[in-house]
């Protein structure tokens, strides 16, 4: 072996005890949420997913209109490119707001119940504490029926 596969094998080993010895002894649960049930299931979220629906329909008429206008190839291309990097940029947005609505709710909950990671129901194979209908709680406002459904 030369030298440089020596420091990446020594690299990987001091990262791999670092996380290990950061990890022993931590007593945080681990929740999950099932992100595809409160897309389902949330009218707040399903409102901005209409939103997206709506705009892309815009978009579209607005291109149909575009190319009955008799406009050349060149400039409806250029309509074309606008179009999908506005829907692009407009679908971003949206889900980042969704993203952070859901990430704020779990965090407060992951507080309130002193649990340390909240990761995604798809990430986690099992063993989790599932808290995703008390953020679809705290997320479409009935807070306080959700944690009472949900206190042991």
């Amino acid at each position: 072996m030369n030298k440089a596969s020596l420091k990446k094998l020594a690299c990987i080993g001091m990262i791999a005890f670092a996380a290990v010895i950061t990890g022993c002894g931590s007593e945080h649960k681990v929740a999950v949420v099932d992100y595809q049930k409160l897309e389902d299931q949330s009218p707040k979220i399903k409102a901005i997913q209409q939103e997206i629906t709506d705009k892309d329909k815009e978009i579209s008429n607005r291109l149909a209109e575009d190319s009955k206008k008799g406009l050349s190839d060149e400039e409806m291309q250029k309509k074309v490119q606008s179009a999908q990097q506005e829907r692009m940029i407009f679908i971003q947005s949206k889900q980042k707001q969704i993203e952070s609505m859901i990430q704020s709710q779990a965090g407060i909950i992951a507080k309130e119940k002193n649990i340390g990671i909240v990761m995604n129901k798809m990430s986690v194979p099992a063993g989790a504490v599932d808290i995703t209908d008390e953020v679809l709680a705290k997320i479409d406002g009935g807070a306080s029926k959700a944690a009472s459904s949900q206190s042991k």
